[in-house]
Parts: C-alpha cells; sequence; structure tokens
C-alpha cells in the first residue's frame, strides 16, 4: 500500500512537472517594436502595419505564440536585447547591429528617396539646390541631411504633416522611405498620382530581428512561415494593401 502510494506520488508530481513545461514552451514570445507607419503603425486597429500584419500572420502559420508590445523605438531596442526570448521589428541589418540580435527573416527593403510633386531629384547633390526639404524629426534621414550640412532642412513631427506640406507645395521635396510616402499620401486621402519619386540615394534591408539568445528552432519555424507567406502570395498582398 506504501509502495503503490509512493508510486502514484511520483507520477502525479512527474505530470505537474511536464505539465509545468508545456505551460512555459505555450508562454508568448514579446515582440518588441515602435511607431514606424508604414510598417508599425498601432495595435488595435484594422490595419496596424505591414511588418505587424507580417508577424501576427507567421505567428498563426508557425504555431508560435507573439505578444507585440509598442514601445519608444531606443526602448524596444533595449527590451529585445536584455530579454532572451525576445524579438524586435522592424529593425535596420547595419554592420553595428550585426552581431547584437539573430536575424530571423527580411521583411521589406526600403529605399532612401526624394519625393516631389515635379520633376524627379535623383541625387543628395541635386537635392542640396532646393529650397526646402522636409525631414521627420530625429529620423535617420534626417540626421544623414544635417552630417552633411544640409541648410534647407525642415523637420517635421509626423509622416501625415509632411505629406501635406509637400503636397501642398510648402516643401519641394521629402527625404524618407518609398514606402512611407506613398502610405502617408494614401492615409491623407492625397492622389499618390502626383507624387514623384527618385532615384534611390540610399536603401534599408528591415528585419525580424531577435535577442542573440533566441531558441533557433522557433527562430527556424517562424522564417518557414515567412518563406510559406511569400511563396503562395500572401506576403505581396499585404504589403500591396497599404501601398496600392
Amino acid at each position: 500500500m506504501i509502495l503503490r502510494s509512493t508510486k502514484w506520488a511520483i507520477a502525479l508530481s512527474v505530470s505537474f512537472l511536464m505539465a509545468g513545461m508545456d505551460s512555459a514552451r505555450a508562454e508568448a514570445i514579446k515582440a518588441y517594436t515602435a511607431a514606424l507607419p508604414p510598417y508599425t503603425i498601432a495595435p488595435d486597429l484594422e490595419m496596424p502595419g505591414i511588418s505587424h500584419e507580417i508577424l501576427e500572420e507567421m505567428s498563426k502559420r508557425s504555431g508560435v505564440t507573439i505578444e507585440i508590445e509598442y514601445l519608444p523605438w531606443k526602448r524596444a531596442q533595449s527590451m529585445a536585447q536584455k530579454t532572451p526570448n525576445a524579438l524586435l521589428f522592424t529593425a535596420a541589418r547595419t554592420e553595428s547591429r550585426e552581431t547584437v540580435y539573430k536575424w530571423i527573416a527580411e521583411f521589406i527593403v526600403a529605399d532612401e528617396v526624394f519625393a516631389t510633386t515635379t520633376e524627379a531629384v535623383n541625387s543628395l547633390e541635386d537635392a542640396r539646390q532646393l529650397s526646402r526639404i522636409a525631414t521627420l524629426g530625429g529620423a535617420p534621414r534626417e540626421k544623414r541631411l544635417a552630417k552633411l550640412e544640409f541648410g534647407n532642412v525642415q523637420s517635421t513631427p509626423d509622416t501625415a504633416t509632411a505629406a501635406r506640406l509637400l503636397t501642398g507645395g510648402r516643401v519641394d521635396a521629402w527625404f524618407t522611405l518609398s514606402q512611407r510616402v506613398l502610405h502617408a499620401v494614401k492615409s491623407e486621402g492625397l492622389d499618390p498620382s502626383t507624387i514623384v519619386i527618385g532615384t534611390p540615394v540610399g536603401s534599408l534591408r528591415l528585419w525580424l530581428a531577435s535577442n542573440a539568445e533566441f531558441d533557433p528552432e522557433v527562430a527556424a519555424k517562424l522564417a518557414q512561415a515567412f518563406e510559406d507567406m511569400k511563396a503562395d502570395g500572401s506576403y505581396e498582398a499585404i504589403v500591396s494593401a497599404y501601398l496600392n
């Protein structure tokens, strides 16, 4: 009788241990981001952003539970770096970040362009001759022009303001990402056919990244889900919904 009770107790303990392990596996993975339209806009929207929708679909297909959290961008990066089981999106893959994160899937390539409503501006030197160029305040493109000592930059607080300045003729160009200007114009109910996109003067490869200690098996599941989306056209459908 004592032996049976002992065996039962051991079996029950093992059962609880396994249940705890299963629960731990099922815990949601945190995915940190910031408001970076059109890639990430805001949670709880019908159209929360290109990358936001892509990651949600990857979660469904892979069976990996993901909880998306919006934070200021610097804090989002910090949280991803110090949380072992965490993701970061949409992050530009740069030399300085290469070993800081693991890189799971390249979500989109974003060209840096000068958008105008007149003739195309195809180089930094051509842009230097303009009277006024809109940039997003604090964005890498504003910092780039400042480093090059451009004296014709007008800082704007958000994409909607920049789009209105451009289409209203109050700036000569907007230095931004190609997808960003097209989405902003569309969102403001303006005519995208009036926008002239110049030759790219740079490009960013925007990725789903992870903490350096992220589980490689989970990363592989997510990467495969992304490849499946590209193969069946669902990836392109998401991107097109924001830009066309």
